[in-house]
């Protein structure tokens, strides 16, 4: 009778572990926050507070185990003039986009490594007070973005942390492309 039982459990165990295992596909949506950075030369990047809390929405679609892709908004915060430096007033860098990316996903269990690339559709806006008035600027263009990440899987529930590089060219070195750390989750619905 103990053998029954032994049998028993281990054919439920096993179950439960394929069904964990399988990675819930269709259509999901997401949000993540982390902690963007934007460098600048060494020169000048003592001046500026070059971090900031980020925010993202995507929406993706994973019609097989390996691979998806997502579309997402991201807002990447402010540049701004650190507070004890008094030559630039008011200076302000916002950077958000738009991006379209293709994944490639590796599952481990409950587990999905994956990395992401694809293109983003960016608008950086400046702003600064000087003693000849207020400089604004504004630039938009289209450049590659990448990443990697993790995320545990919950059934349709999984919590995402990932790193993403934004390769802005449009600034001339004058200010770096921007990094995003995030934390997030997404829920499949279908």
């Amino acid at each position: 009778m103990r053998a029954v039982h032994l049998i028993s459990a281990c054919a439920l165990a096993c179950l439960l572990m394929e069904t964990a295992h399988a990675a819930d596909n269709g259509v999901y949506a997401g949000f993540s926050l982390g902690q963007s950075t934007t460098d600048f030369p060494d020169d000048v990047g003592s001046f500026f507070d070059d971090k900031d809390t980020a925010f993202k929405l995507v929406v993706g679609l994973r019609p097989m185990d390996w691979w998806a892709v997502e579309v997402a908004y991201v807002d990447l915060g402010e540049v701004t003039q650190r507070q004890d430096i008094a030559e630039l007033s008011g200076f302000k860098l916002e950077q958000a986009g738009f991006g379209a990316f293709g994944l490639l996903l590796y599952d481990i269990s409950m587990v999905d490594l994956f990395a992401r690339a694809g293109l983003v559709r960016w608008d950086a806006d400046l702003s600064a007070n000087t003693f000849a008035g207020t400089l604004r600027a504004s630039e938009s263009g289209t450049d590659i973005a990448w990443g990697v990440g993790a995320q545990l899987r919950f059934g349709s529930l999984a919590a995402r942390l990932e790193y993403e590089r934004y390769e802005i060219d449009e600034t001339d070195g004058l200010i770096g492309k921007p990094d995003l750390f995030s934390v997030g989750l997404t829920w499949t619905f279908f």
